[in-house]
């Protein structure tokens, strides 16, 4: 038998007898070094029902304490159909604790010298287990994220106890969400990397790739325990966003698109932090009242048909209008109701957190719900921060959510350590091009932010070109494709679209060949800054197929024996196609044409994965080559399904 630091162990690998040694030390009376997890080499996932929980086999457990005063905490989950009654005897106490079939229990027992030793039944879960002494002064950040919650609802009319919950704190006032709808949104919050650097070839955004660092992993390996409660069914463990955490609460009755009350989550938060009490913390918050179907919370008003107005398949009556905009105002209501409590419970030593994934349209544009569009309305969302060391006061400068993952690392006191990019927004946030993108259910939409401009595109869908079945956008009357630019400055509503001047046209090119020209490996073709159609050849090895083609205007790709003719109907601001990187051969030749060559020399065999992207795009046609990038995620046909219980895709 080993004796280490004044802890003896048996039989326990060399990670695990370190920990516990460290925790020994407390005994001793060496400085308080917090808590310290237990076989954590062996934790994996394990699910029942709503609970996902970080952890091992309970029963045959055993360790050698010696000392007096430290609590073992932990939490049992029982995936069991049958009661399931777990024992922890150390020297002369005994423990015991009865679960439920499918229930979870928070344990905690106060060690003495001697063995300690678990007795379960086969399948019953130790989640999280942890030894150690509570914390005179731990650090806690707690990150609420309100579902659909415009901006501009957060006011003291609307959430008159959240907004007075925050009044010492600072709150930004001109926050761009990355996206319209929850997965895209929610995953470059965590990770802080662009929505296209997210998502695959074809488009499709289902959740965080396997391996990507996240601001939850980034706190979890600085020794800080994470839980999270999500009543958004799409957000879930299989595809990445339980990582880093060593608790995770999602609805599983995904069958339904109704999402649990906001009380639910707030239930659940004091659950976790009840039973994290005295220990560093972080815990993620997602309510879903505001999101549609709405509800009448204060007497059982059944709201009028989001869907057909969301597919622009009919416009809304007058009122249907009026209903809809009170229903989603009451839902804002709620949340300030149910919401409230818990912030004034947290009190002032935690930090929090208050922003949103995403807005709501509410009829501005001819649009309802989000999703489809990048109107302000649909990606301007709110963000509040108090707790210690956070100065009062309101930023008016734009920002963007993509920098939240790198502000919660710092609000949490850690150094940057190079893992995520972006930049604190409490050192004024990072200097990446602000941009926003919807994509998966039809052409690419996207906008970028420049100073008071905003400048979007919508695509043209591309039949024959790239994915099918991206052709629709899920509307019955799609919006017509175009370019267009807003001054915020003289328009804050954006009801007067205009034509992209020259002078932005160039930099709009070079800002989407850094983000959507990144997004699928192999060869790039971007013709720009011309006035009507353009005409692009290639002589290529092999048949290249078409992964994407961006345009707003039609795209024609002609084979011939020697190669691809690409022809834009209109260039400006930009006609980019990405081919696929397996079939392009081992080298191309430009061919002069209609559009001057930059970068390339046109009669002239290369290389293409020696093409890099270019610094700056100028007028004229371009190639470059993107590598291959590994995009692994998880839970792919779980999450369709429950996209489709949501009514986001057929």
């Amino acid at each position: 038998m080993d004796v280490v630091g004044g802890m003896r162990m048996t039989a326990l690998p060399r990670v695990v007898v370190g920990l516990l040694a460290a925790v020994g030390s407390i005994a001793c009376g060496a400085p308080d070094p917090g808590w310290a997890r237990l076989w954590p080499d062996e934790w994996v996932w394990h699910h029942h029902g709503e609970r996902w929980v970080l952890g091992v086999d309970a029963g045959g457990r055993s360790f050698f304490y010696e000392g007096t005063g430290a609590l073992l905490r932990g939490e049992l989950l029982n995936p069991g159909t049958a009661p399931a009654t777990v024992r922890l005897g150390i020297s002369r106490d005994l423990f015991e604790w009865t679960v439920g079939p499918g229930e979870s229990m928070a344990i905690e027992a106060r060690l003495r010298r001697g063995e300690a030793r678990i007795d379960a039944p086969p399948g019953v879960v130790l989640g999280g287990p942890r030894i150690g002494r509570p914390l005179a002064d731990p650090r806690r950040l707690v990150v609420v994220l309100v579902d659909t919650l415009r901006a501009d609802h957060v006011t003291p009319e609307l959430m008159p106890r959240v907004t007075a919950a925050f009044a010492g704190g600072r709150r930004w006032l001109d926050v761009t969400a990355s996206s319209s709808w929850t997965l895209p949104s929610v995953a470059t919050l965590f990770t802080g990397r662009p929505v296209l650097e997210l998502t695959s070839p074809e488009g499709e955004v289902v959740g965080i790739p396997e391996g990507l660092p996240t601001w939850a992993q980034r706190l979890h390996r600085a020794g800080f325990e994470g839980g999270a409660v999500v009543a958004n069914y799409t957000v879930h463990a299989l595809n990445g966003h339980a990582a880093g955490f060593s608790s995770y609460t999602v609805p599983d009755g995904h069958g339904t698109a109704t999402a649990p009350d906001g009380s639910w989550v707030v239930g659940e938060a004091r659950r976790w932090l009840a039973a994290h009490a005295g220990e560093d913390g972080f815990l993620y918050l997602h309510l879903m009242d505001p999101h549609e179907p709405y509800r009448d919370h204060s007497g059982g008003a059944v709201a009028p048909p989001l869907g057909p107005l969301a597919t622009r398949e009919r416009e809304a009556t007058a009122e249907e209008a009026r209903r809809l905009r009170e229903l989603y105002a009451g839902e804002v209501r709620h949340v300030d109701e149910v919401l409230s409590p818990l912030l004034a419970e947290l009190g002032d030593d935690a930090t929090v957190v208050l922003t949103s994934d995403h807005g709501e349209g509410l009829g501005e544009h001819g649009a309802w719900a989000h999703g489809l569009t990048l109107w302000r309305e649909a990606v301007e969302v709110p963000l509040l921060v108090r707790g210690p060391g956070v100065a009062a006061g309101e930023v008016a400068e734009p920002v963007q959510l993509a920098d939240l993952a790198a502000t919660l690392v710092d609000l949490a006191g850690l150094p940057d350590d190079g893992s995520l990019p972006g930049r604190s927004l409490l050192d004024g946030g990072s200097a990446r091009p602000i941009v926003s993108a919807t994509f998966s259910a039809g052409p690419l939409r996207w906008a970028w932010r420049r100073g008071s401009q905003r400048v979007m595109l919508r695509t043209a869908a591309q039949p024959g070109l790239g994915a099918a079945s991206r052709a629709r956008l899920e509307e019955v009357r799609p919006l017509p494709p175009g370019a267009f630019v807003v001054d915020l400055a003289d328009d804050p509503a954006e009801e007067r679209p205009g034509v992209i001047p020259e002078e932005l046209e160039l930099e709009l090119a070079t800002v989407f060949a850094a983000d959507a020209g990144r997004m699928v490996p192999g060869l790039q073709v971007m013709a720009t800054g011309t006035d009507g159609p353009a005409t692009v050849v290639l002589e290529v090895g092999g048949r290249p197929e078409v992964v994407q083609a961006w345009s707003v205007g039609p795209i024609e790709v002609v084979r011939d024996g020697r190669g691809l003719e690409i022809r834009c109907a209109d260039a400006a601001p930009l006609c980019a196609v990405a081919l696929s990187a397996a079939s392009t051969g081992a080298f191309l030749t430009p061919v002069a044409g209609q559009v001057e060559w930059r970068g390339v020399v046109a009669g002239v065999a290369i290389d293409p994965r020696e093409l890099a992207p270019p610094d700056r795009i100028d007028r004229g046609a371009w190639l470059w080559w993107n590598p291959e990038r590994p995009l692994v995620v998880g839970g792919h046909a779980e999450t369709l399904e429950r996209l489709r219980a949501l009514g986001y895709i057929d």
